[in-house]
């Protein structure tokens, strides 16, 4: 038997009919499903590639590789050779509320909602420094993002980024759901204009001291002051 024949016994070929054409369609009516959509989203611009050399960028050519509270906690290798972690915060807008507000438009224009697209004009719009971003250790952006949110004062000035124009060019598509963003800067900055030294009173380290009678004490540590705003 040839080899020709053997094939046709090993390969069987069936006919299927045409599938229909297929659509990509999303609904974002349901509340949880819209949260977790945008969370997607959020995910995919974290995890860009373009994300990381943006961030990347403003350590290496804007001086925002110090936490803007605590100047010697540094991700800059050369002043300071241990693993600490300098992480990019975004205020005074949150990343999940930037991306509800590009959301917005697309819904309002009608324009297909496509999860990567909707990341790349998020992308472009830190390119075009229309978000505002600070650096912070990890241990503050934890704080800031934990039950403690109230205890940790990020003044305005001290934020990198036009954040301003981000809300004049989306502005007619901040809907009733996105309009409490007004009140929110609003209220950063009477906060920031109404600033003390006590406002950041619970960032600022504190070390306790045992006086002994009898006892020789130890000379006080140095302690480096927080960064004025």
């Amino acid at each position: 038997m040839s080899i020709t024949k053997d094939i046709e016994k090993v390969y069987k070929v069936t006919k299927m009919k045409k599938p229909n054409d297929m659509t990509y369609s999303i609904s974002l009516e349901n509340p949880k499903f819209r949260r977790k959509f945008i969370k997607r989203i959020e995910r995919i611009v974290r995890n860009s590639m373009e994300y990381k050399d943006y961030i990347q960028f403003l350590k290496q050519n804007m001086d925002l590789d110090s936490c803007m509270f605590f100047q010697a906690v540094t991700s800059n290798k050369k002043a300071n050779k241990s693993k600490i972690t300098v992480e990019m915060h975004h205020e005074p807008f949150t990343l999940y509320e930037i991306v509800a507000v590009v959301l917005s438009r697309y819904e309002k224009e009608g324009l297909p909602l496509n999860d990567l697209l909707i990341a790349d004009e998020v992308l472009e719009l830190h390119y075009n420094n229309m978000v505002g971003l600070i650096p912070l250790s990890k241990t503050i952006h934890q704080m800031y993002h934990s039950e403690n949110t109230d205890k940790v004062v990020i003044p305005l000035n001290m934020v990198y980024g036009e954040y301003s124009k981000f809300l004049e060019k989306y502005d007619e598509y901040i809907d009733t759901d996105l309009e409490y963003l007004y009140d929110k800067l609003d209220k950063k900055m009477e906060m920031t204009r109404n600033l003390t030294p006590e406002s950041f009173e619970n960032i600022m380290k504190q070390f306790e001291y045992l006086e002994v009678d009898g006892v020789e004490q130890a000379p006080k540590m140095e302690v480096e002051t927080l960064k004025s705003a």
